[in-house]
């Protein structure tokens, strides 16, 4: 194979290996994944035994409803206020931006509210 055709054969490989590349993942999910899984679970249902310590269901349709995005990130920020809860502070660890994207996550663990009839 002739030098030129090499490197053209090269150059479009890695330009179909850029656009298969899955895309990166968003930085809330990340952000979940390493300090709310293990309580609220991979998809922000918590595991039974979390569940019967109080920790919140973030999937839940009603749950999200009775929360403002306000709530979510002063939760976040400041810890849950209730006595005796699992929610700790998270506001010495993540920066305000980390902290949107979270709520921003948390927001799109929602299941959709069933609609009356």
């Amino acid at each position: 194979m002739k030098r030129g055709t090499l490197l053209t054969a090269v150059i479009f490989a890695a330009a179909a290996a850029a656009v298969a590349a899955p895309p990166k993942e968003e930085p809330g999910k990340t952000l979940f994944v390493e300090n709310c899984m293990l309580c609220h679970g991979e998809k922000g249902t918590p595991p039974p035994m979390a569940k019967g310590l109080g920790v919140a269901d973030l999937a839940s349709a009603d749950w999200q409803a009775s929360r403002t995005d306000e709530q979510i990130r002063k939760v976040i920020s400041d810890g849950s206020e209730k006595p005796n809860t699992l929610m700790r502070a998270f506001k010495n660890e993540l920066s305000e931006e980390d902290i949107a994207a979270l709520v921003k996550y948390v927001r799109a663990l929602g299941k959709p509210a069933a609609k009356k009839k």
